[in-house]
This record gives C-alpha cells, structure tokens and sequence, in this order.
C-alpha cells in the first residue's frame, strides 16, 4: 500500500506538464453533461474504472469505463468489483471506535493490553499510534508478500524482533504492519474473525452486501482482473482461493478488502449519518491528530487523510494500491459532494481521475487530464524515435555494470532533486534482475513506457519483472517508479 504523500507528489509533478487535456467544455454546459464529457474521454482512451459522484445528496454519475476482464472483453459496469487497497483502514479504524463506545477498549490503551510478551520497547505503545501511523513500529514486513501465508504467532513474532523506526508518538511514518496489529487487536477484543466482525456490526448496518475478503456471494465474473504491464495479474479472489482461501496477516486489516463505488456510497452515507459511529467518534476518526509531512499540509486521522481544498474547504480521503489496482474516496463534508474511484490498472494518470473530478466539480473553467491508457508495443531494439532511444539507453543502465548512470542523470532526468532517488531505485534494480534482458516496451500515450523484462531462461515470472518511465515535453524523465 503506498503512502498517500507519495501518491500527491506524483499528482502534482504530472499536473505540471499540463499534459493530456480533454478538449475546452464550455462554460454553459451543466455539471452533469460536463462530467459525462470527461468520463466519456476517459472511455474513448482506455482507461479502465468505476466512479461514482455524488453532490448535494443527489448522484451525478455511477458506472464504468472500460474492461474488467480483457481476455473475456466484459466491461467495467457499477456492480464491478475491485480491490480498496488502503481504504480497508478506514474500516479497522471504525471499527475499533465502535468497540471504544462499547467499552470494550480505549484508543489510549497500550498494546501490551492485548498482547502477551510484548517486548519491552514496543510495550507503551497505544491503539491512538497504531491509527494514526505514529507508532514506530515497521512499515512492512517485506514487499509482494500480500498472498503470503503467515500465521498470527510467526507475524507477531517477526514484528516482536523488528526495531522501532523511531520512538513511539515522537513521528509520523505510514504502517502497514501497525493495520494489522489492529485488525487482532479486534479479534482478541471481539473473540470473533475480523472480517466477520465487519459484516455483522458495520457492513449489515450500511446495507453492504458486496463488500469483504471472502464472505460476500459474489459473481465471480463481476470481478476486475488487474492488469500490470499488458499482462493479466488476475484477482484477489483467485490469489485467496489458492492460499487455501486464507487472507495472509500481511494484508489483513490494512488492506485487500474488495468492494465498489456503489457499497462505498453506501458505507459513506451510513457514516456521516452516524449509523455506524455516533458523532463523537465520526469526529475523532476524521480529526487531523498528526501532520504528515513538516509543511503540515497534510495531516493523517483515523484511516483517512485531511486535506484543504483550493478553496479553503475540508476534504477528507484516503487512497489505497497495491501497485496494479488503484481506488480513492474523497470526502468533501462542506460542499456535500463525494468522488469514489475505482481501476484495475495503475498508472501515472489513472491515479489522478479522482482528483481531475474534483477540480472539474468547482471549476467550470478546468479542463481535466484524460489517462490514455492505449499502447503500441515496441520490439527489444526499437529506437524509432528520441524517448524509444532513451529508454534502450536506460535498459543498459540497469543490466549492464559499464554504463556512467551520472552522464544519464545529467542528459535525462528532469528533476535533479529526485537524483538520489533514482540512483537508489536503478540500483535496486541491478540487483533484482541480474541476467535479465530487454522483452518488449509499451508505449501509452501519456508519454509513458512499460519496460518488460525476461530472465535468461525467457521466463516472465507472476509479478512481472517490469518498471516504467514518464517523459515530458522535453523528453526528459518526469517520473519514474514501479
């Protein structure tokens, strides 16, 4: 799950090359025919999603765009499926406020409450720093690990023997691992699974029936396949029933639970409603109790983010991915509006729909950033044009040891504040695909790239080894990442 500092970080550098706009709207055009103008540019230009926009009570728009299954070419429709990645938090989060109203737990208790052989230094931690990622405790235990299987005992152990980052309440470091200590934390409170948990006493209550892991009667058809790189990732459902239908601990709580816009209509209405939480605790799961970043322009609550507007208005939201699906859910409480976003392939633009909603929602005169998802497939020694040729440079930076990565960073990349960076990620890479060779490139016309890899064998392995580039008008690297 990726912070969501880093999430805006890419949003603004893309909103920077003001790139990708969709033609002028004119002004006399209705809200609602400007915002079906943009999802209709959106579908013209691949992307895949479901969105819902509501204001004033009133929905704007609820369906989808594109495919959920490109083998079978069954379209994305409201009833879709995806994964909620991060917003599973918001989930644990209010659940845990709901157990605090009943008494059974305070957010100010230490885990140590519930935990047995809590080691020393982790021992005053509470459930408020677990919430609101002050904790200190590790980020993750390893990465690709969410269909891993891990037993509760072999989790807490590992997380038991990992070093605080820092001391507990004294920083702001996004956990993952602190999710899932909340999500036991649940069980030993409750004595019940945690996802059964959330049906009966939140799910039920908001009239969720298409939400969960694995207890919803789902079509399995409904379901959204990601897609990574061109390739087929498949679906959580599938990756679930062959871990003999368990939800590894190193998802569980933080992330994973599946749903669509349409039940996170419901699950918001319900929530500001008070059906789910009283209004004290609705307040303190949305309050802004730490800042996450030194500007303090970003602060975190309970499993969501606080945010100003533009216009100097509230907004309340969360992101979740795993790094094919990605979703957002924006809260805006003083102009009563909502945008839930939903797509089974992340990239550079379709992360930043949501958003570009947003904008066009208050702005008559914005003209949104369409994601054009289609791509050309380039052979391993395509230099047909100057981004082509870069990127075969690129290649040879990463699998060759004789390449000067310090003339590359000079010529190619467009931020040298973020040179450090790219040394760190382009030698982490050196490291992973040792004996790789160049696949094939995809080239989607946001001036972006899939670089596919294959090992010596040419095999390309589940999690295909491939990573991407971003160019801008210059053709100088704007972004870079998996």
């Amino acid at each position: 799950m990726k912070n969501y500092i880093s999430i805006i970080a890419i949003i603004l550098t893309v909103c920077l090359s003001c790139k990708n706009k969709t033609k002028p709207i004119a002004k006399e055009n209705s809200l609602g025919e400007r915002l079906k103008a943009y999802i209709t540019d959106c579908d013209d230009n691949g992307p895949s999603a479901s969105i819902l926009v509501a204001k004033d009570d009133q929905v704007l728009y609820s369906g989808g765009v594109g495919l959920r299954d490109k083998t079978e070419k069954l379209p994305v429709t409201e009833k879709t499926i995806f994964t909620t990645g991060s917003l599973t938090k918001q989930f644990t989060a209010a659940a845990v406020l709901s157990l605090q109203e009943e008494g059974k737990l305070s957010v100010s208790d230490s885990i140590s409450k519930f935990f047995s052989d809590t080691p020393a230094d982790k021992q005053s931690i509470t459930i408020h720093q677990l919430l609101t990622h002050t904790s200190g405790i590790v980020g993750n235990l390893g990465y690709g690990v969410d269909f891993v299987p891990i037993s509760k005992a072999e989790f807490l152990g590992q997380v038991y023997a990992s070093p605080l980052d820092f001391i507990p309440g004294s920083q702001y470091s996004y956990s993952n691992v602190g999710y899932s200590l909340l999500a036991m934390i649940i069980e030993a409170v409750t004595q019940m699974d945690y996802e059964a948990y959330l049906q009966k006493n939140l799910f039920q209550k908001a009239g969720m029936k298409s939400t969960g892991y694995l207890i919803p009667n789902w079509d399995s058809t409904q379901i959204a396949h990601g897609y990574k790189c061109g390739e087929d990732w498949g679906t959580h459902l599938i990756k679930w029933k062959a871990d003999s239908s368990q939800i590894s601990w190193h998802l569980k709580g933080n992330g994973g639970i599946l749903s669509n816009p349409s039940d996170l209509y419901k699950w918001y209405k319900a929530l500001v409603e008070y059906k789910i939480i009283s209004q004290k605790s609705f307040e303190q799961l949305t309050f802004p109790h730490v800042k996450e970043n030194e500007a303090g322009d970003s602060h975190y609550a309970y499993g969501w983010n606080i945010l100003n507007s533009d216009r100097n208005t509230k907004i309340i939201a969360h992101n979740g991915s795993n790094g094919v699906f990605y979703a957002d859910f924006i809260q805006m409480p003083e102009e009563n509006a909502v945008i839930i976003y939903m797509t089974n392939e992340l990239r550079y633009d379709t992360q930043m729909v949501a958003w570009e909603i947003e904008q066009l929602l208050f702005n008559e005169n914005y003209t949104p950033i369409v994601p054009k998802m289609k791509s050309i497939k380039h052979s391993n020694a395509d230099t047909a044009h100057k981004q082509l040729e870069i990127i075969q440079h690129f290649v040879k930076l990463v699998l060759a040891d004789d390449e000067d990565i310090d003339a590359f960073i000079t010529q190619h990349l467009a931020s040298k504040e973020r040179e450090r960076r790219f040394k760190m990620w382009v030698k982490d890479m050196k490291h992973e695909f040792p004996g790789y060779q160049l696949k094939h490139i995809l080239e989607y016309g946001d001036m972006s790239y899939d670089i596919i890899l294959q090992s010596k064998s040419g095999e390309v392995v589940d999690l295909t080894p491939c990573f991407d580039l971003q160019f801008n008008e210059s053709n100088q690297i704007s972004a870079f990442g998996w």
